[in-house]
């Protein structure tokens, strides 16, 4: 099945727990889709946190910025007040209000303890629903292979998400293919992006 419009997606399928799985090339300018399209629909009376691997949250904020007007500029920050972001590892957070900051770490029990710290942070006052959106995923399988992925699938095993959404943006080209497997084992949805035709076409790989 083809979809349109992945923010609207969010908002009319998904529902709270479910794990949505976005897999899009590299050359694919996946800010546009984040910053144009899904944190705009769904920002709307709802608390966004954003995990951020290596900053590649902010990269991506600060390469749509610089190619939108004024008026949605001021638009885009006035969305960024509604966002909490847990900053992993190196890199810049330039967007939200940061509620930790936790080095990068491929030890389970360190990773836990730094995470689940961070997550009752970013939980105080929060409004429901929530989202949460994990940037720099692939970066981090990539250099922690099955360290990381153990570390990933222990916490959301573990920590207080059920009531959730969560959104996982990956980039399909970096990661491995047995780790890929794993992440749609375990995720209600896959949304798959594809060049066809010189046209990015977007089809729903699994459904809940």
């Amino acid at each position: 099945m083809e979809i349109h419009s992945i923010g609207k997606f969010l908002k009319g399928q998904v529902r709270g727990g479910d794990i949505v799985l976005i897999e899009y090339p590299s050359a694919y300018p996946f800010e546009n889709l984040v910053w144009g399209e899904i944190i705009p629909e769904i920002s709307h009376d709802n608390q966004i946190v954003v995990d951020d691997f290596f900053g590649i949250g902010d990269l991506s904020f600060r390469n749509y910025i610089r190619k939108i007007s004024p008026k949605e500029y001021r638009r885009i920050i006035e969305i960024t007040k509604h966002i909490k972001v847990i900053k992993i590892g190196p890199g810049r957070a330039s967007y939200g209000s940061i509620v930790d900051e936790i080095p990068l770490t491929y030890e389970i029990s360190e990773f836990m303890k730094n995470y689940y710290d961070a997550i009752r942070k970013a939980l105080v006052d929060s409004i429901k629903p929530l989202y949460f959106l994990s940037f720099g995923l692939a970066e981090y399988f990539y250099f922690g292979k099955e360290r990381a992925l153990q570390a990933i699938l222990f916490s959301r095993s573990n920590l207080p998400v059920e009531d959730w959404t969560s959104v996982y943006l990956i980039n399909k080209d970096l990661i491995e293919k047995p780790q890929l497997a794993i992440l749609e084992d375990i995720s209600a949805w896959i949304l798959d992006i594809t060049l066809e035709k010189e046209e990015y076409t977007i089809k729903v790989k699994k459904e809940s």
